[in-house]
């Protein structure tokens, strides 16, 4: 869910998705299994991605929320 978010948000900004690994020092393949939801995203690697994309890290949360695939209580 969160790894599809991320990565329609970097094929709607055109970026390449090796640049982005490359930005947030993370192996190809990892980011890759990341962005396919073959691998759940660990903590740091998210924080290191939303830098490499320059998101804060409430900005995917906010994209779950929209599309209704989370719910948040405050």
């Amino acid at each position: 869910m969160l790894g599809t978010v991320i990565k329609n948000y970097i094929n709607d900004k055109g970026l390449i998705q090796s640049r982005i690994a490359e930005k947030a020092n993370m192996p190809i393949n990892t980011f890759n299994d990341i962005l396919n939801e073959r691998r759940k995203i660990e903590t740091l690697e998210y924080f290191k991605i939303c830098s490499a994309l320059g998101v804060n890290t409430e900005f995917f949360k906010e994209k779950l929320v929209e599309m209704n695939l989370i719910n948040l209580v405050s």
